[in-house]
């Protein structure tokens, strides 16, 4: 680990950024072409393609959940390779994918091989640096990590406007290679042998039992789970509620940018506010205003039985 006192380069906050990026790239720029791809795989039915863009998170939970120990045993370096190697062959299976089960298992796939990029290069930050310039990296990184969604879809309808729905999946597959190379040729590996970790089954277990003894960690996970769900079900449906019932296709991408900038600013103002107000008081007017406001919307705009 180096010394607290090391800054920061400007080439490493990138680097990190542009690892954890590529999930939201992969995940936000298909939304403009969710209805192409229903068109081109005989599924028309809006609801169910909506599995495109969920079913990703599911790759991305379950993956972390072995990638993160992994490296702890093999390094880092190798588990970014092979993150990126499930990445490309999945995004080959979306490519040629038949019918939408064939096309959603290829989305699981590539949100398993994008978690080791998105949870290794949290571990070589920490690795890396610690105390308040991990902290500023972290941020950095973060604020990087929010732009992405604000132009993602944008990036995917400009795709389209000269190519097909499959031109955003190479795009992706370039992107992701030119990270690969870019990992490869500058980023050393973090995790020093005297800290490796011989990969062990008992490794989960013991890691599982170590949460479990904490209620408060449970709790806060299952609420952290369910805002999650419901972040999920706005981002698998704006492309339908925006493009097909209020026919605003081509705004469509402007407003998911704005939605997406109103994210991120509260994301970097939080850093502020849970040091003035405390991070129970804030997570708890924050939960309360969220569930409020998704009460008051649904009554003012229930429709009558």
């Amino acid at each position: 680990m180096q010394n607290e006192q090391v800054k920061p380069n400007f080439e490493f906050v990138a680097l990190m950024a542009s690892l954890m990026s590529i999930v939201a790239l992969t995940i936000d720029a298909l939304i403009p072409a969710i209805s192409d791809i229903g068109i081109a795989i005989n599924s028309l039915d809006p609801t169910q393609n909506q599995l495109l863009i969920i079913m990703i998170f599911l790759g991305l939970g379950v993956g972390q959940l072995f990638f993160g120990p992994i490296s702890d045993s093999l390094g880092r370096k190798p588990i970014v390779y092979i993150g990126f190697a499930v990445f490309g062959v999945a995004s080959i299976i979306c490519l040629l994918a038949p019918n939408l089960e064939i096309m959603i298992i290829g989305r699981i796939l590539q949100g398993v091989g994008l978690s080791a990029p998105r949870t290794i290069s949290i571990s070589i930050i920490r690795d890396t640096y610690r105390g308040d310039y991990m902290a500023k990296i972290m941020s950095f990184v973060t604020a990087f990590f929010i732009l992405i969604p604000v132009v993602a879809p944008a990036f995917g309808k400009f795709i389209m406007s000269f190519s097909s729905w499959e031109g955003i999946f190479y795009a992706q597959l370039f992107f992701a290679l030119i990270v690969c190379i870019w990992f490869y040729k500058r980023q050393e590996e973090t995790l020093k042998p005297e800290y490796k970790v011989p990969f062990k089954s008992s490794v989960f277990i013991q890691g599982t039992k170590e949460i479990f003894k904490y209620r408060e960690t449970v709790s806060a996970t299952i609420i952290s789970g369910l805002i999650t769900g419901s972040f999920l079900v706005y981002l698998s449906s704006a492309q339908h509620v925006f493009e097909e019932l209020y026919g605003m296709a081509d705004s469509f991408p402007l407003i998911f940018a704005g939605l997406a900038i109103s994210i991120g600013f509260s994301t970097l103002t939080n850093g502020t506010l849970v040091i003035r107000f405390g991070m129970r008081n804030l997570s708890f007017v924050a939960l309360s205003a969220f569930t409020g406001i998704a009460l008051l919307y649904s009554v003012v705009f229930s429709e009558p039985a």
